[in-house]
């Protein structure tokens, strides 16, 4: 008997502990919606291993969001990046998957990790438009909205490929928050502007709004040979539609498309979150902007329905939206289109009105009277 317990401990001495794991990161505890969180870290797990993030809404909302893959480095070393510009305002977490049998983790390991977003982007209103005809600049114009309007605004304006081209440059805001100011650009395209103030030391990040620039329209030379098109041209024709939403009552629309480029694109004021149906079935989100700049979406189609499906993005907000569609033939309010999304259709079925009790029981009274007289 002795001799067993003697190798039992023996063996549990050989075995040991399973090794803990140390993974640690560096995530701001406030970020600005619409900025990226750049997530560093570093760990004592073998480079090459991977495992993921996952994102959770905690407030308003408790919901998971997504995954965002990590691969350990040389060093230990790890990094990540969490883009925010689809998020509201509220807390948040993420928390680092751990392997428990093969690759658990120490108790001094970061997991799980809170941080806010803070929703500035309804601090700022932009007046000059979305979409401008290139004239070698930006318009850029608009008012700070806050009862106190900084001294001046710092604007950094980017190409659709996200490098700097303008910028960064403090603008003047008057008396009332209005400011304006003409960003030279060399070429048509998409562009973005940052905003953001100073205060504390600090400079705080606001929002960043899209601005398009179009080329002016150019005479084509006409061809000696002409080619029969397959389909319908795309004739850029502009339909809109209106309807009120809220986050409990969205908003549904039936598109007639043509075939070719479909894009659409919301009002401002409030910030707007749109659903689409996609080949196959599927509905694809679109939340990329604040309430200054429209929500914007463009995809090919062959002709036929596109459905639409729209609400603010915060809890409380509550207006009217306006759906403007390039290339369609029209564009209707259409409560209907909620079975698309698997939603109840707003309103349901009429019911029909019962018949008073009354109604048959008078009758047989009378009845009944009739043939008594008989």
């Amino acid at each position: 008997m002795k001799k067993i317990v003697c190798m039992t401990v023996l063996l549990l001495l050989c075995i040991g502990p399973a090794a803990a794991y140390e993974i640690k990161c560096d995530c701001p505890q406030e970020v600005y919606r619409g900025q990226v969180i750049d997530v560093q870290g570093t760990s004592t797990l073998p480079p090459g291993y991977s495992t993921w993030l996952t994102l959770y809404e905690v407030q308003p909302l408790a919901r998971q969001l997504g995954q965002v893959t990590i691969v350990i480095q040389q060093g230990g070393v790890w990094s990540a990046e969490i883009p925010t510009a689809g998020l509201e305002g509220g807390t948040y977490k993420f928390e680092i998957y751990e392997d428990t049998i093969n690759y658990p983790y120490s108790s001094s390991s970061d997991s799980p990790v809170v941080f806010k977003v803070i929703d500035r982007s309804g601090e700022i209103v932009i007046s000059s438009p979305s979409t401008q005809a290139y004239r070698g600049y930006i318009d850029v114009a608009g008012r700070v909205t806050t009862e106190e309007a900084p001294p001046g605004l710092q604007i950094v304006a980017a190409n659709a490929n996200g490098d700097d081209v303008y910028g960064p440059l403090y603008i003047r805001t008057d008396e009332g928050g209005y400011f304006s100011e003409s960003v030279p650009v060399e070429s048509p395209g998409r562009y973005s502007v940052r905003f953001s103030d100073f205060k504390n030391n600090e400079e705080r990040y606001i929002t960043q709004v899209t601005f398009v620039l179009e080329a002016a329209a150019t005479t084509p030379t006409p061809e000696t040979t002409t080619v029969q098109p397959t389909s319908a041209p795309d004739t850029g024709k502009k339909v809109s539609a209106s309807a009120q939403a809220s986050r409990d009552s969205p908003a549904y629309f039936e598109i007639d498309t043509k075939p070719g480029t479909l894009t659409v694109t919301t009002s401002t004021g409030i910030d707007w979150r749109l659903f689409y149906l996609k080949d196959g079935g599927a509905v694809v989100k679109v939340d990329e902007t604040g309430s200054v700049s429209p929500e914007t979406f463009s995809i090919t189609t062959a002709g036929g329905t596109v459905y639409l499906k729209a609400h603010p993005v915060a809890a409380g907000d509550e207006g009217v939206i306006t759906i403007t569609a390039t290339n369609a033939d029209a564009i209707t309010v259409s409560s209907g289109a909620a079975v698309q999304f698997d939603d109840p259709v707003p309103g349901g079925a009429a019911e029909e009105t019962p018949v008073p009790v009354c109604v048959p029981l008078a009758a047989l009274i009378i009845l009944g009277y009739l043939l008594y007289r008989e």
